[in-house]
């Protein structure tokens, strides 16, 4: 058993570490459908997000690796492994979910948005999400963003938010940017 502590605990931290270096838009807080920051909680499924499948990896195969090394029975290990990975995946899960609302939540409306200048924070491709930081309220809100199709906008660029479409921003290049 020791084999699958060994590859849950490493394949874990691989993808905590990629985490690190790379945005993934189910961690990024987004304006619900509403136009409030938090209208998308009541759906929430921590089962769906990579994070929670991370976290839960990573415990179960330091926990169950700790156990085996240290002789615990396998009819102990195994599920108490398994239940601590779930609890870790979980509660790691909620405890981010809950610092990204507290700090985006300024309860900025749709209205607000139309029209705010901001910065590309996570590059826009074609047909790919990104992510923008606006300054709503003097709060600093990030969003997903989608530029139009003939736009690439890397990281720093200036965008403008021209509309707002399922808790997704479109924007376009400020026009004062080269």
């Amino acid at each position: 058993m020791l084999p699958v502590y060994l590859a849950a605990l490493v394949f874990g931290l691989v993808l905590i570490g990629a985490s690190i270096f790379v945005s993934d838009a189910d961690h990024g807080h987004t304006l619900g459908p509403h136009g409030s920051p938090h209208a998308h909680d009541a759906s929430w499924q921590p089962f769906l997000s990579p994070r929670f499948w991370s976290y839960t990896l990573g415990a179960f195969g330091m926990s169950g690796a700790a156990l085996t090394l240290l002789a615990v029975p396998a009819a102990v290990h195994v599920p108490v492994s398994a239940a601590l990975g779930l609890l870790v995946g979980g509660a790691t899960t909620w405890l981010f979910r809950r610092v990204q609302r507290e700090a985006t939540g300024t309860g900025a409306a749709v209205e607000e948005l139309l029209g705010a200048e901001g910065e590309v924070v996570l590059a826009l491709r074609e047909e790919k999400l990104g992510k923008i930081r606006v300054r709503i309220e003097d709060h600093d809100v990030e969003i997903l963003a989608r530029a139009r199709p003939s736009d690439d906008l890397a990281a720093k660029s200036r965008v403008i938010v021209v509309r707002v479409k399922d808790g997704v921003a479109e924007v376009a290049p400020a026009p004062w940017e080269d």
